[in-house]
């Protein structure tokens, strides 16, 4: 599958590993799989499509929770990844695990000599972050982050546009995103909604996992995946769900060399599902939005929403088996990411403010969740502005929850 993006390719991981194949792929890749359950069975759907087209083979799959009962036979289980790499021949790891194992896990594969595709969020600290590129720089291993919305085609055409002056002189680069979530979906794992687990890092949260593609998306579009070129983050942190430790309702504005601001606000407080996630690029003339989940690119110049409409993705595991096979650069290479995990760390920096005013709870038992009266307008508020909920005067908002961070360049 081709694509007209410009990837960004940069870093350890952006070059060609031990396992590269030269000239066009013979034999299916052999892979295995760390999470066959969940967003695992995303994976495994996937990897179906790509073995009926002669890319891949799932071989094995490693679940604690147990085989899947829809596995196929000819597939092997295993308990753990640790007990998988010493008997299976495969050249791809597929992480699909909770957060707080991402670095682990992909440290364990790279050392045993295997590619990996990585789930967002690459993983939950700096630190992680850092000891997974040294491994990368030293085993010229490649990693690609599940960000599948950075295969839009739409990214392509967002910078054609800007060149092209469709909306004037670009002023701000915006993200939105108004999801609602139960608390069965906090309560389907141990780690949900959580800072930390025990002794281990987890980094749960609206812009860390649920609504991660936001920032991602927002930070490829500003062209920033190199984390010295990130002068600040400013953070407001709310949480409408009082027994979760993470933030749900959450503000973000990074500022960067050479680079547009970026103004995002998400919450997981809204009313329902029904509204797509959007990235969007304000200028002095109108403004460019793309509903990331769905692909779909409007601009609209003063006269309402116009062209380019609904427009393709390159799928990452697609990305990655190209990149084996002939050297094409990665989408979403794991070194590419510092930027975000800048944005992690800074929320990482502060709690949420508890958040009580103008919230009601919606639904029962599993199905109960929080609304915050009016989301929808301020969050679009708080993004537009690029100045944050408490700035446009959210009833509810308080400077306690505002917070900055720079990282520390050696």
């Amino acid at each position: 599958m081709t694509t007209n993006q410009d990837h960004r390719d940069s870093g350890p991981d952006s070059g060609k590993g031990p396992e590269h194949v030269e000239g066009p792929q013979a034999e299916p890749v052999r892979i295995a799989l760390a999470g066959a359950s969940g967003f695992g069975r995303v994976h495994r759907r996937n990897l179906e499509r790509l073995a009926a087209a002669g890319r891949a083979q799932l071989v094995a799959v490693a679940d604690p929770a147990g085989r899947p009962d829809d596995l196929d036979p000819a597939i092997a289980w295993y308990s753990s990844l640790d007990e998988l790499l010493p008997n299976e021949n495969c050249a791809v790891v597929i992480i699909a695990t909770p957060i707080q194992t991402h670095a682990p896990l992909a440290e364990l594969a790279l050392r045993a000599g295997k590619h990996v595709y990585l789930e967002k969020p690459p993983v939950a600290s700096m630190a992680d972050f850092d000891r997974v590129v040294a491994l990368l720089e030293e085993t010229g291993l490649s990693c690609q982050v599940g960000f599948q919305a950075l295969g839009s085609h739409a990214l392509a055409r967002i910078a054609g546009l800007i060149a092209e002056g469709a909306i004037g002189e670009p002023k701000l680069i915006t993200g939105y995103g108004v999801w609602s979530r139960t608390a069965a979906y906090f309560g389907r794992s141990a780690w949900s909604g959580k800072r930390r687990l025990g002794d281990a890092v987890v980094s749960d949260g609206v812009a860390t996992n649920a609504l991660a593609h936001s920032v991602a998306q927002a930070l490829r579009v500003a062209g920033v995946d190199d984390l010295d070129r990130i002068r600040s983050v400013r953070t407001e942190l709310y949480k409408a769900n009082l027994d979760n430790e993470s933030d749900d309702t959450t503000w973000i504005r990074v500022e960067a060399d050479g680079a547009l601001p970026i103004s995002i606000a998400l919450t997981l407080c809204g009313p329902g599902n029904d509204q797509p996630p959007m990235v969007s690029v304000i200028g002095d003339q109108g403004r460019i939005d793309l509903r990331y989940t769905t692909d779909l690119l409007t601009v609209d110049r003063g006269a309402g929403p116009g062209d380019p409409g609904q427009l393709g993705r390159t799928d990452l595991t697609e990305n990655l088996l190209d990149h084996l096979a002939d050297g094409t650069p990665l989408i979403s290479p794991f070194v590419g990411h510092g930027p975000y995990m800048a944005v992690l760390e800074a929320i990482q920096s502060h709690l949420p403010a508890p958040l009580t005013d103008g919230v009601t709870v919606e639904g029962s038992g599993p199905d109960a969740h929080p609304v915050i009266k009016d989301i929808e307008h301020w969050a679009r508020e708080a993004a537009d502005s690029g100045t944050g909920f408490t700035a446009v005067g959210a009833p509810w908002a308080t400077q306690a929850a505002v917070a900055d961070w720079s990282p520390q360049h050696s």
